[in-house]
């Protein structure tokens, strides 16, 4: 069995995530998701042979950067305390992790160094005892996966994975130790949506602090990948349904119009806001209308003593007001890292050219601002707007409008009552 090399790393969501550090105790995962984000987005697919990391490795990094000794763009932000996700490709708590414990390992090294960790996971076995006594007193947040999907088909769909209920005893127990809880609704398969309920009482019972939502993308590869229960729910054919529905390509999946998915997503952010839950849209191109400054997990309201990157397109827009203008110039004011970040991006993102006079990270966001890398262009994101106007370097310049989402988010937000509590909150 071969260690696990690349055990931790910058996420590719990099241009727009505030924490987009990643750690994973092994390279894939022994439940059997039938939509698995990683055997349908990453390289490695669900044939790829287990690899384990070695826990050494990273107390070494984490000791030499706190002497100073800075080697890559990964220990520059672990000098700066951005937290790690812990199952940022596979689920750290698995039938593996009971014979190798090395999600163990990494807690008790994170609980040595005080180092912010969100613990992303499908699985109960967190509340295992050796577990609870080393989450206790450490500087870390839960963040359960929970599929929105009827009762029926929730077995079939995400096969090995625990029962819902038992996800619910288990926030419950950690809430109970005074540890936040976040549930990810993740992800919402359309046609599915009036089992939000369920899965929010759950989370409310257990006494969950946020509640993130992220509809299913459907890859373009999907109707070979996708397993026979979800396949068959979404028509036999997963690709031509989400057409059907007016989903467009993007990259490599396609992503539902929000003409389909706003109404949901508002009535479950009121939902959740009106019972006392941050509410966080984990779909990419509503990021910016999340609680919170660090993304969809709201992270920065429940860890301590963390910073998050902010050299990034979503922090950026978070920042500035309705009818403030956007240029590029506005990242040379946040912190970036020196080091080369090109060894991070995968094949389709990293850098074709390099200017070695100036950040490789500038270079990489100048992309990026004009669309060349994807489709994460400013203007992707819900709210931004690409203006006539270009800056002296004859880059883009965006603006922040109030888009119709919002407007009809904080519509329905005041007739719930929503908007006047947050005032008085306040």
């Amino acid at each position: 069995m071969r260690p696990y090399k690349y055990y931790a790393g910058l996420t590719s969501q990099v241009a727009f995530c505030a924490t987009p550090l990643r750690l994973d105790s092994y390279n894939r995962c022994q439940f059997s998701c039938e939509y698995c984000f990683a055997a349908t987005r990453q390289g490695y697919g669900r044939g790829e042979a287990l690899q384990i990391s070695n826990p050494k490795s990273l107390k070494e990094r984490l000791e030499r950067v706190s002497k100073g000794i800075i080697r890559s763009a990964l220990d520059e932000m672990i000098g700066r305390n951005i937290p790690f996700q812990l199952g940022g490709m596979s689920d750290p708590f698995t039938k593996i992790e009971k014979e190798k414990g090395v999600t163990l390992e990494y807690l008790k090294i994170l609980k040595d160094y005080n180092y912010p960790v969100i613990v992303s996971t499908k699985s109960d076995q967190v509340i295992g005892k050796d577990y609870l006594d080393v989450i206790n007193g450490s500087n870390i947040y839960i963040r359960f996966s929970t599929t929105i999907v009827s009762p029926h088909l929730r077995e079939k769909i995400d096969r090995g994975c625990p029962p819902l209920a038992d996800i619910g005893f288990a926030a419950s127990v950690l809430a109970n130790e005074n540890i936040p809880v976040c549930f990810r609704f993740q992800p919402i398969i359309p046609g599915h949506e009036k089992s939000f309920d369920e899965v929010f009482e759950v989370a409310k019972k257990a006494n969950v602090k946020h509640i993130s939502a992220e509809y299913l993308k459907c890859p373009i590869d999907a109707n070979r990948n996708f397993g026979k229960s979800l396949a068959n729910d979404l028509g036999k054919n997963p690709i031509e349904y989400y057409k059907e529905l007016g989903a467009e390509r993007y990259g490599r999946e396609y992503m539902l119009p929000l003409r389909y998915r706003a109404p949901w997503l508002i009535e479950f952010a009121n939902k959740a806001r009106d019972n006392g839950v941050t509410f966080g849209f984990a779909d990419n191109d509503l990021l910016l209308h999340s609680d919170g400054q660090s993304c969809c997990s709201a992270s920065d309201l429940y860890l301590k003593k963390a910073s998050f990157f902010n050299a990034n397109i979503v922090a950026l827009a978070k920042s500035k007001q309705y009818g403030d203008l956007i240029y590029f110039s506005d990242y040379l004011s946040r912190w970036i890292p020196e080091s080369s970040v090109s060894t991070y991006l995968n094949s389709t993102a990293r850098l074709r050219s390099l200017n070695f006079e100036e950040s490789q990270w500038l270079q990489y966001l100048r992309e990026m601002w004009l669309g060349q890398y994807g489709v994460f262009r400013p203007d992707y994101f819900d709210g931004l707007e690409k203006t006539k106007k270009v800056d002296l370097n004859g880059l883009p310049v965006y603006v922040k409008r109030k888009s119709d989402f919002v407007n009809r988010l904080e519509t329905s937000a005041a007739s719930s009552g929503y908007l006047e509590r947050k005032v008085q909150l306040n």
